[in-house]
């Protein structure tokens, strides 16, 4: 199998999630966290060294426009020098094994439908429509056994909340929680002033 050479250096914080062996995973962080640097280069390194052939992998955001904005410059570096082909159209890197890894907007879920997955990310899925799982995405992982990770912030108790919870519980599920206060990626001044702003909100 051919080695390549990855500019990415995961946070402590992340590792649990590279090393994990759970097919589905579920990630509540604090913003600016690192959590979706780190699922774009997780699914870049699953798509490396998948033995499957033809795999293909989707990062999904709420928004095609915030997919692309949040998540495309990262794809690209990770990839540089490695991806075969770059297709800025369609926000999708061609890596040399032939596997793609394309970026999706859940606000066209008609795009995801018909295709297979062998993994995706869904970021900031407490602001995706509570039916884009069972309806759309699971399908696509189905016959490939393919894995998904759910990545966010918290936002009272919708979807995304009722995702994690069954991910704490279930010993299947891969969960991690990532709180500002504990995590000491955020300058102090920073954290005491967010948390003012958060108080008056």
């Amino acid at each position: 199998m051919a080695e390549f050479k990855l500019k990415y250096t995961p946070r402590d914080h992340f590792l649990p999630l590279h090393q994990r062996d759970k097919r589905w995973s579920s990630l509540v962080c604090h913003r600016r966290a690192g959590k979706t640097f780190a699922c774009v280069n997780e699914a870049v390194i699953r798509a490396l060294y998948t033995p499957k052939e033809n795999a293909r992998y989707a990062y999904i955001a709420p928004f095609y426009k915030q997919a692309k904005d949040v998540a495309w410059t990262y794809l690209k570096d990770a990839t540089e020098g490695i991806a075969v082909e770059v297709r800025e159209s369609d926000l999708r890197v061609v890596l040399p094994n032939g596997a793609w890894i394309t970026l999706y907007g859940a606000d066209n879920p008609d795009a995801l439908r018909g295709i297979y997955l062998d993994g995706v990310i869904l970021d900031e899925y407490g602001d995706c429509r509570p039916s884009l799982w069972a309806e759309v995405i699971l399908p696509t992982l189905a016959d490939r056994r393919g894995w998904a990770a759910f990545i966010g912030t918290p936002k009272g108790k919708n979807h995304f909340y009722h995702i994690h919870q069954t991910a704490v519980s279930d010993p299947e599920w891969f969960s991690m929680t990532l709180k500002a206060s504990e995590s000491g990626i955020l300058a102090p001044d920073d954290l005491k002033q967010l948390q003012g702003l958060m108080e008056q909100a």
